[in-house]
């Protein structure tokens, strides 16, 4: 207000030079604006797709588990491996979600005695798998393959269900590339989680910051006075939440809001287990049923919704067929 009150007073004096030569910054600031919203958004895509490639590694490994457990059941013919294998396969994503997140599954935050409680593990397997060396979803991916073999290795094939001696071959490739995927899939997101982001990101980011409203700040008083430093304030805590929650999604394993809800997942995967095995028998019965009456198929007729549905709260024991 004073620079624009000295201006009006001696025209052509200092004030007056100092108003046109911050009129023609205006033109410079705007320039280093753009760049830095460049960088801002640079920055917050890299950000945003960590956490999207995150959860699509989840998603596949949802599916590739039930994928898992249907293959264990509609093939198979031995109910202890089969129990076992799905038992696994469920405890396989738990330990994902430990890994993940730094811990194992004996830790006090882990979820190794919830899984003994409801028969998921036993101690001595839950013992065994914190001694071994190795990543506990691999020591599961381990015993999965362990199981596949064991099937392979009862006498007479009388590991498989009748009518699929055909295609056990096919069924080998189709669990060892099921079993390769799930190894694949962890080893991604663990990349994800151990990379982070090139600290040259950050550097940028702050510097073109500060850089931006150090000038906008003198820039803008010229036109807007005393108004400037509301305006500064408000772009630039808008501005700082944009970086945070792009610093909130590098991690998105993490117990934020915005990371990926492995809980969740793990419990549907569970939930999702149990009813493969709860209904194995009953899709035996449909299809001998089917084949039995010779019905001829029939459109379905009528609405179909699908339904998706995250438990909110643990199952109750997990017991299989």
């Amino acid at each position: 207000m004073e620079l624009r009150s000295s201006a009006a007073a001696n025209p052509g004096g200092v004030a007056e030079l100092w108003l046109d030569d911050i009129e023609e910054c205006k033109t410079a600031v705007s320039i280093i604006g753009t760049l830095f919203v460049f960088t801002l958004i640079f920055r917050f895509n890299a950000c945003y797709d960590r956490w999207w490639e995150a959860r699509i590694f989840w998603g596949d490994i949802i599916s590739k588990s039930l994928d898992l457990g249907i293959m264990n059941r509609r093939w198979f013919d031995d109910a202890e491996l089969q129990n076992q294998m799905s038992r696994f396969i469920v405890v396989y994503s738990y330990a994902c979600k430990a890994l993940l997140r730094g811990q194992s599954l004996t830790h006090e935050e882990g979820d190794g005695s919830a899984l003994v409680e409801r028969g998921l593990l036993s101690q001595q397997e839950l013992d065994l798998m914190d001694g071994s060396p190795s990543w506990q979803p691999f020591f599961c991916l381990e015993v999965i393959r362990a199981i596949v073999v064991q099937f392979y290795g009862i006498p007479d094939m009388k590991g498989f269900k009748p009518g699929t001696g055909k295609l056990q071959a096919q069924i080998f490739r189709n669990f060892d590339n099921n079993i390769k995927d799930l190894v694949t899939l962890i080893g991604n997101c663990v990349r994800i989680r151990a990379s982070g982001l090139p600290a040259s990101y950050d550097a940028i980011t702050m510097t073109s910051f500060i850089a931006f409203f150090l000038l906008a700040s003198v820039v803008w008083s010229a036109a807007i006075g005393w108004m400037t430093p509301i305006v500064v304030f408000c772009a630039s805590v808008i501005i700082m939440f944009l970086i945070l929650m792009g610093t909130k999604l590098v991690d998105p394993f993490g117990l934020d809001k915005v990371d990926i809800p492995m809980e969740c997942f793990c419990a549907t995967l569970e939930a999702q287990m149990q009813a493969i095995d709860e209904r194995n028998d009953v899709i035996s019965e449909v299809t001998s049923t089917a084949a039995r009456s010779g019905l001829k198929s029939r459109r379905v007729l009528g609405k179909r919704q699908a339904t998706f549905h995250i438990p909110n709260e643990q199952k109750k024991s997990f017991k299989l067929a």
